[in-house]
């Protein structure tokens, strides 16, 4: 009599960025039943959307092209204007640094020996609200966790209540530059700053 001897299941979770699902096993049987389901179009702003956990297709984000930032002879604050992240996706997105180095194509000038230059985040769960991107003229090349955006109805797990888009707060961070430089002549710089993204699973 053919039987089947046992059923596993596993519950969804994730394993080395392999999503695992229900499994069953076939013993004394010669057929099986298996459930397909598929999205055309998924839409990775909805949270119900069946693209699996930590896939980069979940990153949907928001983040400036170019930015600024300088000072003054006669003053060696260094000031920029606030910078917008904001993050649409149906999965939170931890935001980190990459990287920061020189643009490609650009030899920069040798640095004030005083030059700090600080990357400062703002918003609700923060990591690092200020990472340290060139210290005493020497250029720092961090990558270290900034800030962990919720969903685009601002929710860090499914078990918050979602709020329409609109109203979102939690989903959106804030960032500019802070620190000091002695300049006695212009000093033209170019930097890239790589911003790494990774959804966070529900």
């Amino acid at each position: 009599m053919k039987k089947i001897l046992s059923t596993l299941l596993i519950s969804s979770v994730v394993f080395g960025g392999a999503q695992a699902v229900m499994a069953q096993d076939i013993v004394g049987a010669t057929d099986a039943d298996i459930t397909v389901n598929g999205t055309l179009g998924a839409d990775n702003t909805d949270p119900g959307s069946t693209i699996p956990e930590k896939d980069v297709d979940w990153i949907n984000v928001t983040v400036p092209t170019d930015t600024i930032f300088y000072n003054k002879v006669s003053e060696p604050a260094i000031k920029a204007p606030t910078y917008d992240i904001v993050n649409h996706s149906g999965r939170p997105v931890m935001v980190s640094v990459n990287r920061f180095v020189d643009a490609a194509g650009v030899t920069n000038p040798t640095l004030p020996n005083d030059f700090d230059l600080n990357l400062d985040v703002t918003g609700n769960n923060v990591t690092a609200a200020s990472t340290k991107l060139i210290d005493q003229g020497v250029l720092n090349k961090p990558t270290n966790e900034l800030i962990t955006l919720a969903n685009g109805v601002d929710q860090y797990t499914k078990n918050d209540t979602a709020v329409a888009a609109s109203s979102a707060m939690n989903n959106k961070a804030t960032f500019t530059y802070s620190g000091t430089a002695t300049a006695s002549t212009p000093l033209k710089l170019g930097y890239t700053l790589s911003l790494r993204f990774d959804s966070v699973a529900f």
